[in-house]
């Protein structure tokens, strides 16, 4: 699919701000933040953008492309080629062209140990104010905040594991944030980029350069540290590195997308050490998070969303908290070109991709619905299943029936069936009060919804 020059230049504004808030607190931001856009072609199909700078290394150049492709889908439909031109010397232009996989990097220089190691600058926003904490992550903000106030001393290290876009990186953020004004020597980047960094040292010969850089760290925070899989060599290197720092009581801050343990091809050393802290995990957002996240961010902006509108977009935009992040901007952008109100009608026509592209729920099945009531309640599949009717058995059992209804096919009769033989009324009486409750209790409310989300989950 292809687009005319007015639809995509058009679109622009609208592209480009919701690239930067998909990269906020990524290494890309900033590179996105001095590109401009060129021109674009309609007859190649391709997008042409301009970086301030000299050069864009291969792990920024496909950054870059995956990012602003990615924004391209969700605002038009599509996703045309990037091809990025980096100038602004003295020397001359300096261009790297992107195609739709593999960046193709003219220069294929790492970069510098100081360029590596210099303290990163905090993306705005990007700080203890701005997060919104919720059940799903109250846990991690209170050790992320306690770690900020007592580095090397409260949890070392700190290990936040979790999803894509739920705010790791937010947090990892905001401990920089606050640790800046007292720590000069701050060290944060992603794994990747350290990876990169690393086997460019080890070709051109100055390992000992970088490792007595990064050594020299007040603090040491990375990103997505489960890009050391099966990289034995870079593991070696951060063993060290970690040893080192760890000994001088040094703050070590490591954000996973899952635990240690879960890391395929992780040395067990570094398994154990990961473990030598605290580790927390970041959820999916409860219904109630969802929203007053859309509400922070439209306030943010000076964006009055209403309430029907926060509603469809909590209801619609579950797990990833960037991408509701991402569908603001999106709507405030369809608003503002369009010179039309925000509405419901309005946010359908912003995230018709979005929307209409939602994974159709698994077949759920209720022996799994069992298992996972009973490990949350800490009682026996058989006592659940049974007639005794003990008030710690009751509740249980009529939550099970309860998502028993509301995630299977299965008639009142059949679930009665299923739970020890019981009339089609007594699964109806149960489905009722805990329905009845849920208005009333957020806590049962958000328990529910994580049971849900659990279910759901695609099995690997």
């Amino acid at each position: 699919m292809s687009a005319t020059n007015g639809d995509v230049l058009g679109q622009w504004p609208a592209i480009e701000e919701l690239a930067l808030t998909r990269s906020r607190g990524l290494p890309v931001h900033e590179i996105l933040r001095n590109a401009k856009l060129s021109a674009y072609d309609a007859e190649l199909d391709t997008l042409k953008l301009t970086v301030r700078g000299d050069k864009l290394n291969k792990s920024e150049a496909e950054s870059l492309r995956t990012c602003v492709a990615k924004a391209c889908y969700q605002v038009l439909g599509f996703q045309p080629r990037l091809e990025v031109s980096t100038g602004g010397s003295a020397s001359g232009d300096h261009e790297v062209k992107v195609s739709a996989n593999v960046p193709n990097v003219s220069s294929t220089s790492a970069g510098t140990d100081e360029d590596f190691l210099t303290s990163k600058k905090i993306p705005a926003g990007a700080d203890f104010g701005h997060f919104v904490v919720g059940p799903s992550n109250q846990l991690a903000c209170a050790a992320a905040q306690a770690v900020a106030e007592n580095p090397g001393k409260a949890y070392n290290p700190l290990f936040i594991h979790g999803g894509v876009g739920l705010g790791k990186t937010h947090l990892l953020n905001a401990i920089a944030s606050r640790l800046l004004p007292r720590m000069p020597k701050i060290r944060m980047i992603s794994c990747e980029e350290f990876v990169n960094r690393f086997v460019s040292a080890l070709k051109n010969g100055t390992v000992e350069a970088l490792r007595h850089d990064l050594r020299d760290s007040d603090a040491l925070l990375i990103d997505d540290i489960h890009f050391l899989a099966g990289k034995e060599q870079t593991q070696e290197e951060f063993f060290h590195t970690f040893n080192h720092l760890y000994q001088l009581g040094k703050q070590i801050v490591l954000t996973s997308d899952s635990l240690p343990r879960d890391i395929p091809n992780l040395e067990d050393r570094l398994i154990s050490r990961f473990h030598w802290g605290l580790a927390v995990k970041v959820e999916p957002p409860c219904t109630e998070t969802r929203m007053a996240i859309v509400r922070k961010k439209a306030e943010l902006r000076g964006i009055d969303v209403p309430d029907e509108v926060v509603h469809f977009l909590a209801d619609n935009i579950v797990t990833n908290v960037r991408e509701l992040e991402g569908a603001v901007v999106q709507i405030a952008a369809l608003s503002s070109m369009s010179s039309k109100p925000i509405t419901l009608q309005l946010a359908h026509e912003a995230l018709r991709h979005l929307v209409k592209s939602k994974p159709t729920p698994a077949r759920i099945a209720t022996d799994d619905i069992i298992d996972v009531v009973c490990e949350h309640y800490n009682v026996r599949m058989n006592d659940l299943l049974s007639q005794r009717r003990t008030k710690n058995l009751a509740f249980p059992r009529h939550v099970a029936m309860f998502l028993t209804k509301e995630l299977t096919q299965l008639t009142l009769t059949e679930i009665g069936s299923f739970f020890g033989g019981r009339d089609h009324s007594t699964v109806l009486h149960a489905i009722n009060k805990i329905k009845g409750l849920r208005l009333k209790d957020t806590d049962l409310r958000n328990e529910l919804e994580r049971f849900e989300l659990q279910l759901r989950r695609p099995v690997n």
